[in-house]
């Protein structure tokens, strides 16, 4: 039998790490790598919501539910917090004995999304400087990008790259990943995530009641958490649940949410639609869903969702029919699909590499000193 090479293997993996393999070791760590294929999916999915809510603000709607259908595509970000908590968690339990854990957690995060926004940084400068305008790209707001403190400021939020306040509320959840974690694992996790699902909600409620759609209040790390820390749940519980209570959580929940969007309620939607989003990933997993259209998206779906702003917010006009806004969203991924790898392998791997080795660099040092 043929053994897949390393590349392959961290293609295949739920988040790209190098993996060692040796000998005996190599069907172990297949079998480990093919069975999280189902959260590659997932991300696949998050990156076609993003790309088709995008795309659809090119055409009029006539027809509010559509429209409804396709401007829930914006959850697809929410979908991508599920499965970085997810995957966050099988690697801290992974890693849980590696000497320094939290800093090492830090670089490899670090290293795993600064190349790709910061390179997002420059391709959008020079796009608003030719297309739009660059007042917002003051030095305060670039330097909040760059140290990726954005997610804090409303005039940095969402104004240098295009989407990059979900990164912004990512890199903050990362901030406080390696305590959180620890803390959830300790006593009754269920219990403690209501506690402090209350808390960040009641913190939003005082601040702004009325929470509107893309606004700072929506894009803030507190009103986001609800949906890491369902993350988080699932990644304890999941076992619990078998397809047909997924498939049931998916379609009561999807519903919840999408009554709520029509209502214009836009407070709890993120965290519903999160919960649904925990009975998608379970179909993804036990389901003929798990595809490999939706895997190959997935794996690079960082880069993706970095690039395909050039053609949604800038190449791309508006659009009188349907159909050519279908053809746009066609045209979009078959054009920044090739990008994204080019950019995954000369730019994302080479980084991630790198984080590593320095990870590895400071373990050797801590060994030859202790000799």
């Amino acid at each position: 039998m043929k053994i897949p090479s390393c590349k392959n293997l961290v293609l295949c993996a739920p988040e790209k790490q190098e993996w060692k393999v040796i000998g005996s070791q190599q069907k172990v760590i297949i079998k480990i790598v093919m069975k999280y294929t189902f959260i590659n999916s997932a991300r696949g999915i998050a990156i076609i919501m993003v790309i088709i809510v995008h795309i659809s603000q090119l055409y009029h709607f006539k027809n509010s539910i559509l429209k409804l259908f396709f401007d829930y595509g914006q959850m697809g970000v929410q979908l991508f917090f599920i499965a970085s908590a997810y995957t966050l968690c099988l690697s801290a339990e992974k890693r849980k004995d590696d000497l320094f854990p939290i800093s090492s957690f830090y670089i490899r995060r670090f290293f795993r999304i600064f190349p790709i926004y910061y390179l997002g940084i420059i391709i959008y400068f020079f796009l608003n400087l030719y297309f739009k305008d660059i007042s917002k790209y003051s030095t305060f707001n670039i330097f909040a990008n760059l140290s990726f403190t954005h997610g804090m400021i409303p005039s940095a939020n969402n104004t240098i790259v295009p989407g990059g306040w979900s990164i912004g509320t990512e890199m903050l959840f990362y901030l406080f990943f390696p305590f959180l974690y620890k803390f959830m694992l300790r006593g009754n996790m269920i219990i403690k995530a209501m506690i402090m699902i209350v808390v960040c909600y009641l913190i939003v409620i005082i601040y702004e009641a009325d929470v509107k759609n893309n606004s700072f209040a929506y894009f803030n790390i507190i009103l986001q958490m609800p949906v890491f820390l369902t993350g988080i749940l699932y990644y304890k519980y999941e076992k619990k649940i078998n397809l047909l209570n997924a498939i049931i959580l998916f379609c009561i929940f999807t519903f919840i949410s999408l009554y709520l969007w029509k209502i214009e309620k836009f407070l709890f939607i993120p965290f519903i639609s999160g919960l649904s989003f925990c009975g998608l990933i379970k179909i993804l997993e036990k389901s003929f869903l798990n595809l490999i259209l939706f895997q190959k998206l997935g794996i690079i779906s960082y880069s993706l969702y970095i690039t395909h702003f050039i053609l949604a917010f800038y190449l791309l006009q508006p659009v009188s029919s349907l159909v050519e806004m279908c053809f746009y969203i066609l045209i979009t991924i078959s054009t920044c699909y090739p990008l994204s790898l080019f950019l995954e392998k000369k730019l994302e791997l080479p980084f991630i590499r790198l984080g590593n080795k320095i990870i590895n660099l400071r373990i050797g040092v801590l060994k030859r000193t202790e000799r």
